[in-house]
């Protein structure tokens, strides 16, 4: 049986188009059943379909940075395999570069594994409402305060018990993959991805003792804003999601629908490291 294959693309970025186009050439080329996202199947005059049909997919090859990997994981119906072929700068989730990725395409055809990387499954907590599941994140949630400059009170709890109580700008609840992403940036520590963790990271703490924290997580880890007449924006893998206020909460609990990644021969995750962050 034919692979089937989809392609999603950044569609803003000439770059991105122009590889998104050479893509589509080579894979119709191939053995393979194609489906093409369809704001780029505009840009380059193909027939396009709705992200979410792509789901049916064997694989999908986005072609951008790890921020198309992460919008392309929120928008389907069911998780399906992703390889990036980055254009971006950084491209830590991207496997495959612009210049070489046709020889290992090929390969991945004839046969490909599956990784699987944890998400956070995220939830609503609200006085007298009924809790709402929010985007399981691949990278992080951040709760953050919707004023510039205006200090958030927040107390997190681990399975009921209090670890500790902010005051900052807010915090970062990362997973390994995202902890070399913002919560790096924020001052948390680097973890192996196959590490049953997660990181709760505070942003710029008005106290010198602040540190962050490694939880596991098949724990349930939960964050409560405080102050009154304070607002914060919690934002999912980049993308604002709600705006919570005083006694709102919001809890954090490994998701049962991990990410899935197209495996590939090369570099490690360590490599990887010193390549793109040393």
């Amino acid at each position: 049986m034919n692979k089937r294959i989809g392609i999603v693309s950044k569609y803003d970025s000439e770059e991105s188009i122009k590889v998104a186009r050479n893509l589509f050439t080579f894979l119709s080329q191939e053995d393979v059943e194609l489906s093409i996202e369809q704001k780029i199947a505009d840009k380059i005059g193909k027939k396009g379909s709705k992200i979410n049909e792509l789901s049916h997919c064997d694989f999908i090859v986005t072609v951008g940075g790890d921020g198309t990997i992460l919008r392309t994981l929120q928008r389907l119906d069911k998780q399906t395999p992703i390889i990036g072929i980055n254009t971006g700068e950084v491209g830590f989730l991207t496997k495959l570069e612009k210049q070489n990725y046709k020889e290992k395409l090929e390969e991945l055809i004839r046969d490909f594994e599956v990784e699987e990387r944890t998400r956070v499954g995220v939830e609503f907590k609200k006085t007298s409402e009924e809790n709402q599941r929010l985007s399981p994140a691949v990278n992080e949630v951040v709760i953050a305060t919707s004023e510039l400059a205006k200090l958030l009170k927040l107390r997190a709890t681990l399975d009921g018990n209090e670890i500790e109580r902010f005051r900052a700008d807010g915090l970062v609840v990362a997973t390994p993959t995202g902890s070399t992403a913002y919560s790096m940036s924020a001052g948390g520590p680097i973890v192996d991805p196959k590490v049953e963790a997660f990181l709760l990271v505070p942003l710029a703490p008005y106290k010198l003792s602040a540190r962050p924290f490694v939880v596991p997580n098949k724990s349930e880890l939960e964050v409560e804003l405080l102050r009154k007449g304070k607002k914060a924006d919690v934002v999912i893998d980049g993308q604002k999601i709600k705006t919570i206020q005083e006694g709102d909460k919001i809890s954090f609990k490994e998701s049962p629908d991990p990410a899935l990644f197209v495996k590939t021969e090369g570099a490690d995750f360590y490599s990887k490291v010193r390549e793109k962050l040393v």
